[in-house]
């Protein structure tokens, strides 16, 4: 009640930690389906068997009706190359979707959708994954390019019943930021009374909860709360793959508080780190026994995927496998450490007597059970 009533003006409220999003698209995700006009199963990694694939635009004020246009994209090394797009119109509050389906299995990549309503463009980035115990190349053969399915628009969903539920939708589109969407229909007048409400939350529930922000009153009598959040400022803060983050609604509402709980089960990482090779030597040159290469070896996690693990270990191998440099880096969870997901390892090699043919070394990473990320340079070698 304290909270509630904080967010009425008479007593004090501690500083919020979430930053209210305003404008006409509250966020993009992709999901495993709808339900209802509700994304269910919010995801940034598909397993590349997945046939249907979800893109969600939440849309805000837009001042009246408009059109959203959705793209997807794939992500190449020369920029986002498109595959397809529409336009579907959209109201304010609505929620407009675009599937993409694929008849084998979605060749392996990362991939973008973006939207773009009354002159504001976002995007979410996705990938696709192979499930343990298998490799891309399993699918290789029956990949086969995305292409558009079903699609359609959702205006504001009013309930029958005011103020007996609270429709959320939470997504991590960095390691350490949460996107929460709120509503609730509790309308205001002379027989009702004020609305108001708070959303507070926590990491961890002993450690006590903090304040997010206030919901807005619409005209139409939602409530409303649109919000990026920090995890690591939370009371327990962590950004580790599969914690989890605890959100309340409180509203207050025909004289009395009513609490609407959620939660959010951090999703799991799913790539390997990416490695990067920068060569004093540049990469086909000719070299001589003797001569040294200097490596600086960088092994990085992906910032815009959601959480990830940090990088376990950088290995640099030279021909037949022979082991140049390893290096093991602390596999105890250290919440919210940035410098744990990039590491960089700067490797001196030098060119053997009698080495001959080309000269390969190759950096593994590894982040994840399974297979490790990797890179690799050659040179010629002159006698």
């Amino acid at each position: 009640m304290a909270l509630a009533c904080a967010a009425c003006g008479t007593t004090d409220a501690p500083p919020p930690l979430g930053q209210r999003t305003r404008g006409p698209i509250l966020n993009v995700v992709t999901s495993e389906y709808l339900n209802g006009s509700q994304p269910r199963g919010v995801s940034q990694y598909f397993a590349v068997r997945t046939r249907t694939i979800y893109a969600s635009v939440m849309v805000g004020d837009l001042h009246g009706a408009t059109q959203a246009v959705i793209t997807w994209s794939r992500l190449t090394a020369r920029g986002p190359q498109k595959l397809f797009s529409r336009e579907l119109p959209v109201t304010n509050y609505g929620l407009a979707y675009l599937t993409a389906v694929t008849p084998g299995t979605i060749p392996v990549g990362t991939y973008q959708v973006s939207a773009s309503v009354d002159g504001e463009t976002r995007s979410v980035d996705w990938t696709v994954f192979t499930p343990p115990q298998t490799t891309a190349a399993n699918f290789s053969r029956s990949a086969a390019a995305l292409r558009p399915g079903s699609s359609g628009s959702f205006p504001q969903q009013i309930p029958n019943v005011p103020c007996t539920q609270m429709d959320s939708s939470v997504s991590m589109p960095s390691t350490t930021d949460v996107r929460l969407i709120l509503s609730a229909y509790c309308p205001q007048d002379n027989r009702n009374g004020p609305s108001r409400g708070v959303v507070i939350a926590t990491m961890k529930r002993t450690a006590g909860e903090w304040l997010v922000g206030a919901l807005h009153l619409e005209h139409d009598g939602m409530l409303t709360g649109s919000f990026r959040l920090n995890l690591c400022q939370l009371p327990g803060g962590s950004n580790e793959p599969e914690g989890a983050f605890f959100y309340s609604s409180i509203i207050y509402y025909r004289g009395i508080s009513r609490n609407f709980s959620g939660e959010f089960l951090l999703p799991p990482a799913h790539l390997a780190p990416a490695v990067t090779i920068r060569s004093s030597v540049p990469a086909g040159s000719a070299v001589r026994p003797g001569q040294k290469i200097v490596l600086d070896v960088t092994a990085a996690e992906p910032t815009s995927l959601g959480p990830e693990l940090a990088i376990g270990s950088i290995t640099v191998t030279g021909p037949a496998g022979h082991v140049v440099e390893a290096r093991k880096y602390s596999a105890r969870p250290s919440r919210c450490d940035a410098g744990r997901l990039s590491r960089t390892l700067r490797v001196t090699y030098t060119v053997p007597a009698g080495a001959a043919g080309p000269l390969t070394l190759t950096a593994a990473s590894a982040g994840l059970p399974g297979p490790p990320g990797t890179a690799s340079v050659s040179f010629r070698v002159r006698g």
